[in-house]
């Protein structure tokens, strides 16, 4: 399908809401899509080139709003407070999956107040180990979380760098100390500097040159294929590792619950235009990152249930919870 099927299924999806008799009926202003963390980074990143895109599907501007703070449950709670309307969107991620389980006063209902539109992305989780840990290979890792136990950076209490560590090692067996940083930066330095043994995190440009100098390693992917942003990096899969112990960040975008259905396909549309745009594509690929289009909200909407269910248990049976 091309980029103008695309749009034109947009427009109709918003001719088919009722009551509107032309499709500039809907949107008949800006859109909002509010990210819940700062401009500059990788998710403000997505969000901006998804909006641009549909934007032009929607024939409307999409503004990218930064609401950073609470990881992400400010922008969240700016969603789920706007009208059902769908015209303030929210970049959805796995924060929306773990914040239910790690923060008690959440202020919102996970299964109840959120309808997810559409998926964006899928970004690889590498385990990376400092150069001076000994460690060569995710064989070796668990062999020593099995043993003495190793020592773990991450960018803070439950981060994906955080919990990556715990989903492995609580799938395999195995112990770690996980040393809190405030950021990735600092998490990372001190991988690099040998402070630390190990680190999970998103795949990020940053790391090759630590690799290229010989300062740290990369261990693994935790999913069951090789990621195409490195290609030279086993998976987990490879390392013969359960899919319990696998993971992948996302993203995509979500409304306040009660829009209605034809607004959410018209807006599911929209970002199927966005994935499929070869800006959007390459811009993203270049990152490591992984366009993905969901085939439908539905399709979506099971991702994140499922991912809700697995991540607050997880959270909960670890007693992990941020202030």
């Amino acid at each position: 399908m091309t980029t103008g099927l695309t749009r034109r299924t947009a427009l109709a999806a918003a001719l088919a809401v009722p009551g509107i008799a032309h499709a500039q009926s809907w949107p008949d202003r800006p859109l909002r899509l509010v990210v819940g963390f700062a401009p500059g980074g990788a998710a403000d990143l997505v969000a901006r080139l998804a909006a641009a895109e549909m934007g032009r599907a929607l024939r409307q501007n999409v503004v990218v709003e930064n609401r950073p703070g609470a990881s992400g449950n400010i922008a969240t709670q700016a969603v789920v407070q706007a009208p059902a309307d769908g015209m303030t969107l929210a970049l959805a991620g796995l924060q929306l999956v773990t914040n239910p389980g790690l923060i008690p006063q959440l202020g919102y209902d996970p299964g109840r107040d959120l309808a997810m539109v559409g998926q964006l992305t899928a970004l690889p989780v590498v385990v990376m180990a400092s150069t001076r840990s000994g460690i060569t290979s995710i064989e070796d890792a668990v062999a020593r979380a099995r043993g003495p136990g190793v020592t773990i950076g991450t960018a803070g209490v439950g981060t994906s760098s955080h919990l990556g560590a715990e989903l492995l090692f609580r799938t395999i067996g195995g112990r770690f100390e996980a040393v809190q940083y405030r950021g990735g930066a600092p998490a990372f330095q001190a991988l690099m500097t040998g402070d630390t043994e190990m680190m999970f995190d998103l795949v990020a440009s940053y790391q090759a040159p630590a690799v290229a100098e010989g300062r740290i390693r990369m261990l693994g992917v935790m999913q069951q294929d090789r990621t195409a942003g490195l290609p030279e990096v086993r998976s987990f899969g490879e390392a013969g590792l359960p899919p319990a112990a696998m993971m992948r960040s996302w993203q995509g975008i979500c409304v306040k619950a009660g829009a209605p259905p034809a607004i959410i396909a018209a807006l599911h549309a929209a970002t199927q235009a966005a994935v499929r745009s070869p800006d959007f594509q390459a811009r993203l690929k270049a990152l490591a990152i992984e366009p993905v289009e969901s085939a439908d909200p539905a399709a979506f909407d099971g991702l994140y249930r499922a991912e809700l269910t697995r991540w607050t248990t997880l959270i909960r049976e670890a007693g992990i919870t941020v202030q």
